[in-house]
């Protein structure tokens, strides 16, 4: 696919290099997902725009830009998989990527992306191949003094012009670099106050826990209490009962068995009673015991697993503090790179401007 940067009567623009990928662009809300930009895999290149000394990325499919991206010195193209790799481009404020068909696909992209990149850095054109013929096309020598001079201040003006966009764009690439690191900021603080929040609610439901096992504790212990009472009671009529039977037997020979025995019979029924009464209460006892053991099993089991839970997460938490610490020490650092940054961008930029007010100068005496 040639393209016609210039437009009028220039020549079409014939690719540098061309390769078949699926393009995706980020998504501009979330910046997380991907976003297909065809259905297909399509043409991607790398042309040079010899009137502007810029490299560029294209991709169009039936006359829709999909990709029309200039490459900076502060581009970096990343390989995030073995068939995928992607660039940020600031001017476009988007991220580009690309999905291959081979992993030699991707590697071929990269090196090439490294390449152009170079020659953006060093300001020189493509390689231009050893033919006569492709030579008298791109390279015309004009001996006229006054010409080479146009032609140099022209280069000179187009190179202030990309110059002075740049460090535009590595202010906007930093800057991108900046939020993306306010982003995981925030959202880490988010995290941390919902593991605060986690934390609370498993130290409250850990202190109900304990409150119920006290409680069901202070129960047992009363229910033991009651039942020593039962038993020392009962010792008490058994005593009383041996007592009157040793006194029925000793007054049977004086004349008083029978209202003794009706003493005795008495004593009998009330002692059965108790007996009766103190086996139910035995029963009762054992059956609240086991189940009160079984239940203050089963809490302490869930004690012990909520014990654990809230000591992975004080662990989490603490790590996630460190963490944002880590982070907010980072951001500080970036911010003082990128204040430095901008510092040398301005002077760069100021140097650049009398450097173009002096070419103008020298093409006014020249003119003259």
């Amino acid at each position: 696919m040639d393209l016609n940067f210039a437009g009028g009567g220039e020549q079409p623009q014939k690719p540098l290099y061309t390769t078949q990928a699926h393009v995706f662009q980020i998504d501009p809300d979330t910046k997380k997902s991907w976003l297909p930009s065809c259905k297909q895999a399509v043409g991607v290149s790398y042309y040079y725009d010899s009137s502007k000394f810029i490299y560029k990325i294209i991709s169009v499919e039936n006359a829709k830009i999909l990709i029309n991206s200039t490459i900076t010195s502060a581009m970096t193209f990343t390989k995030t998989s073995q068939k995928f790799g992607q660039w940020s481009d600031a001017k476009n404020n988007t991220v580009y990527g690309l999905g291959f068909g081979s992993e030699s696909d991707l590697k071929k992209f990269a090196d090439k992306f490294k390449e152009v990149k170079n020659n953006v850095r060093c300001g020189t054109p493509p390689s231009v191949p050893k033919n006569p013929a492709n030579l008298k096309n791109n390279h015309i020598i004009d001996p006229s003094p006054a010409t080479s001079m146009k032609s140099m201040s022209s280069n000179s003006t187009s190179s202030y012009d990309e110059e002075t966009q740049s460090p535009g764009s590595h202010r906007s690439s930093s800057s991108s670099s900046e939020s993306q690191i306010k982003y995981e900021n925030d959202r880490l603080k988010k995290a941390l106050a919902q593991s605060s929040s986690n934390a609370k609610k498993w130290e409250t439901e850990f202190q109900t826990l304990k409150n119920n096992n006290a409680r069901l504790t202070a129960a047992l212990q009363e229910s033991a209490v009651n039942v020593e009472k039962w038993k020392e009671q009962l010792n008490n009529y058994k005593e009383d009962n041996q007592r009157l039977r040793k006194k029925l037997a000793a007054s049977a020979g004086s004349g008083g068995a029978k209202s003794n025995s009706t003493e005795v019979s008495d004593l009998e029924k009330r002692v059965s009673e108790l007996e009766n009464k103190l086996k139910r209460k035995e029963e009762e006892l054992s059956r609240i015991t086991q189940h009160s053991t079984d239940e203050l099993h089963v809490l302490r089991e869930k004690n012990a697993q909520l014990s654990k839970k809230l000591k992975t997460h004080e662990d989490k938490l603490s790590d996630d503090v460190n963490n944002n610490r880590k982070q907010n020490e980072e951001i500080r650092n970036y911010e003082g790179k990128l204040k430095q940054f901008s510092e040398t961008s301005h002077e760069m930029e100021s140097k650049l401007r009398e450097l173009f007010t002096l070419q103008q100068k020298m093409n006014g005496l020249m003119k003259s």
